[in-house]
């Protein structure tokens, strides 16, 4: 199994997602990163699920959690996650 790394805009990502949760219901933003982050686990674990996302660069993935998307890849033994969006933004550069 790979080990997980993220980037430093997946993270950037993360804390913006659960910002925009905690305006409306505080208590549910950190679930939801949570959640986010256990997916991230099970990708690290079978990295060759998601879709294949060619369009976005050489070996980008994705899959989704609710109306979120998780684009990751495999670098080097790692499997990074790249960027996690929220269903309402446009998919971004990789």
């Amino acid at each position: 199994m790979p080990r997980l790394r993220y980037s430093a805009e997946s993270k950037e990502d993360l804390k913006q997602i659960a910002r925009f949760i905690a305006r409306d219901k505080p208590g549910a933003a950190h679930q939801w990163v949570q959640k986010l982050r256990e997916k991230c686990r099970l990708v690290a674990e079978h990295p060759d699920v998601g879709d294949a996302r060619p369009e976005l660069g050489n070996r980008i993935r994705s899959t989704y959690v609710g109306s979120s998307v998780i684009f990751f890849r495999r670098i080097e033994g790692f499997l990074e996650i790249a960027r996690v969006i929220r269903g309402d933004v446009d998919e971004p550069q990789i």
